[in-house]
């Protein structure tokens, strides 16, 4: 009885010891990455960086808002990620302009807004996170082409070649 004990305390030492050199391991690797991907000295993976837009993802709020307080909705807001199929994350948009159409209840006829951002005024409204770069907006419209029923907005990337590239669309419900 006396040796399983010991041989049982020996173990659970050895599995102790064991568990914390792999939480050693495992805590001291990974990925650095720096904000833009330059380098400064330390590591550094540019997996955020230049690439060319394939698709965007457009995600909103999940309904229209009142963004200037006063009575009534005015506008929603908007992320935007761009996608190149050869990078991991999100990239930056260096050439071309996001644009956001917004449409009465469904994307056809004609807009009654449009919102266009070239790559220099992107620059503004980009931020750089864990999962790569994102685009943060925040729209109003204008009252007289306010959407009365559904605000359906469109997004869509036009490259400097005139390709476009459109993001799925969203319809935000207007209460009143």
């Amino acid at each position: 009885m006396f040796r399983k004990s010991i041989r049982y305390f020996s173990l659970e030492k050895f599995f102790k010891k064991l568990i914390i050199f792999l939480f050693l391991i495992q805590a001291s690797c990974g990925c650095v990455t720096n904000q833009v991907g330059v380098y400064n000295g330390g590591l550094s993976l540019d997996l955020s960086g230049d690439g060319d837009v394939d698709s965007i993802r457009l995600f909103t709020s999940p309904s229209v808002l009142n963004l200037d307080n006063k009575p009534g909705v005015d506008g929603f807001t908007a992320k935007i990620y761009a996608l190149d199929q050869d990078m991991p994350k999100p990239i930056k948009v260096n050439k071309g302009e996001i644009e956001f159409l917004l449409y009465e209840s469904t994307i056809d006829g004609d807009p009654l807004q449009i919102w266009k951002f070239n790559s220099k005024k992107l620059k503004k409204h980009m931020l750089t996170t864990q999962i790569g770069v994102v685009y943060d907006f925040r729209l109003l419209w204008d009252p007289a082409n306010a959407p009365k029923r559904k605000a359906a907005i469109l997004a869509q990337y036009r490259s400097v070649d005139g390709k476009l590239i459109k993001a799925v669309p969203v319809v935000l419900p207007i209460t009143k």
